[in-house]
């Protein structure tokens, strides 16, 4: 049991990861006997708690690793009716909910998991967002585990109201197309991304309100949200709607590398090569009035691509045109030439 406890306080008080031989001691086989005294000698600690640090995230992240060995000292010593109303009681004090909602989860108590999780999304909200959206993944996790598609595809819903974007809706897809509703569920997506409005608003949405809990708009948020409609496009490989909302992004949102520009660029490649020669332009002429050696070379990535383009699409005259013409605008700029020699020297790379 001294030997249990000493290496508790050295792992408790180590902040630095130092100690991992005397966790995988503490990780080993001991005698229940000894597992249980360890125990009650960490519950005592958690009942008379102070805590070290000034600041209340310091305080709870002391806390939770005590109650954490506690926990795990009545895993050991076969008292596990004792874990689950120690993790209620922790709850509300350090925001541990998910460990609470974990647990309950792994004894098949659905329900009191469910109303946990409810009642920590209430608490973490607005100052622990990290923990919340943890909790909705866990409710997520119910929902499968009860075979409920359409709660499922409710939550998937209010996730991607909270993080609109391709990833999110993907996921609304594939839930919504088991269910054979995507059509509805995309036009009701669509239109919260255009207008801001619910998408349970929109006539004929398939699904009814039972989310984690109502989601409200995000404050900063406006609408339509361009680049999250552009992304969709690109993701559902329709150029002419890719356009139409790129042509509504302000132009200063694309002239960086690796921006939604590129990627667009190489959406409409096939279908709108001029688009793609101007986006390309535009992100090469932006980096070179940089006038920086590592501008020119991440310019000249673009510029080959689009040397590239232009060779097959049979206008290699335009785009020896076009590298004559950024020599005579910028003939003063030595090492921008240096680099502009490179293109015409070297074979033209692949489009990555």
């Amino acid at each position: 049991v001294k030997k249990l406890v000493w290496a508790t306080d050295a792992v408790l008080k180590d902040e630095y990861s130092l100690f991992e031989p005397l966790a995988e001691y503490l990780n080993g086989r001991h005698e229940k006997e000894a597992w249980s005294e360890l125990a009650d000698i960490l519950l005592k600690r958690l009942k008379s708690f102070k805590g070290t640090r000034t600041e209340e995230f310091g305080r709870n992240y002391e806390r939770d690793r005590l109650s954490d060995w506690t926990i795990h000292a009545l895993q050991q010593a076969g008292r596990k009716k004792e874990i689950i109303p120690l993790c209620e009681k922790e709850a509300p004090l350090t925001a541990s909910y998910s460990r609470l909602v974990k647990f309950l989860i792994s004894e098949s108590r659905l329900q009191d998991a469910e109303r946990w999780i409810h009642q920590g999304i209430d608490a973490t909200e607005s100052k622990l967002p990290g923990i919340a959206s943890d909790l909705r993944k866990k409710l997520l996790d119910i929902r499968r585990r009860q075979k409920d598609s359409m709660g499922e595809a409710d939550l998937l819903v209010d996730e991607f109201i909270r993080f609109p974007g391709e990833e999110n809706f993907a996921q609304c897809k594939k839930a919504a197309e088991k269910l054979k509703i995507w059509p509805a569920m995309r036009s009701g997506l669509l239109a919260y991304l255009e207008t801001g409005c619910h998408p349970s608003t929109t006539p004929g949405w398939p699904l009814s309100k039972t989310g984690a809990q109502k989601t409200e708009r995000r404050v900063h948020a406006h609408f339509p949200r361009i680049q999250q409609l552009i992304d969709i496009a690109i993701y559902e490989k329709d150029p002419e709607k890719i356009i139409h909302w790129f042509d509504r992004l302000p132009r200063q949102r694309f002239f960086v590398r690796g921006s939604i520009g590129e990627r667009v660029a190489a959406a409409v490649k096939d279908t709108h090569p001029d688009r793609t020669i101007a986006i390309w332009k535009a992100l090469a002429e932006g980096l070179i009035q940089e006038t920086k050696p590592k501008a020119y070379r991440e310019a000249a990535v673009y510029l080959r691509w689009l040397g590239k383009l232009l060779t097959e699409k049979g206008r290699s005259g335009e785009w020896a045109r076009y590298l004559a013409e950024l020599r005579t605008q910028h003939v003063r700029k030595r090492a921008l030439l240096e680099v502009l020699d490179t293109l015409e020297k070297k074979p033209i790379a692949k489009i990555r």
